[in-house]
């Protein structure tokens, strides 16, 4: 006698679901973010090329001073400025909501007393 096939159960028709959902959220992210990958691909390969070219433009600019200070007969000195930093102010929105942090300066106040002590254990009443 052949065996009775089991019934499909909830935890078979979830683990399909799952698979199903799954596998359509893959097929869908790869047919709209193929353009976006070219798109990517190309503005990476062009942002390489000018990194080359700014890194070509400054070696020969170094090359150009450094030719410049050689033929320099006489060093001048440039006066020494010493300048005070600047404190930075954060002028933009708060992205992550809520009001800016204020500094807030806390003096404590003259000595004080020390605590007191305690009072004792329990007082309790006479037992009968």
């Amino acid at each position: 006698m052949a065996n009775k096939p089991t019934p499909r159960n909830w935890n078979d028709i979830q683990v399909a679901i799952a698979v199903t959902s799954m596998a359509l959220t893959l097929a869908f992210w790869n047919l709209f973010a193929g353009p976006d990958r070219e798109l990517a691909l190309k503005r990476a390969q062009e942002q390489a090329a000018r990194d080359q070219a700014e890194r070509e433009r400054v070696a020969q600019e170094q090359a150009a001073q450094a030719q410049a200070q050689v033929q320099v007969a006489q060093p001048q000195s440039a006066p020494v400025v010493i300048a005070q930093p600047t404190p930075t102010q954060m002028t933009g929105p708060i992205l992550l909501g809520g009001s800016a942090p204020k500094t807030v300066i806390v003096q404590g106040g003259g000595g004080g007393g020390g605590g007191g002590g305690g009072g004792g254990g329990g007082g309790g009443t006479g037992g009968s």
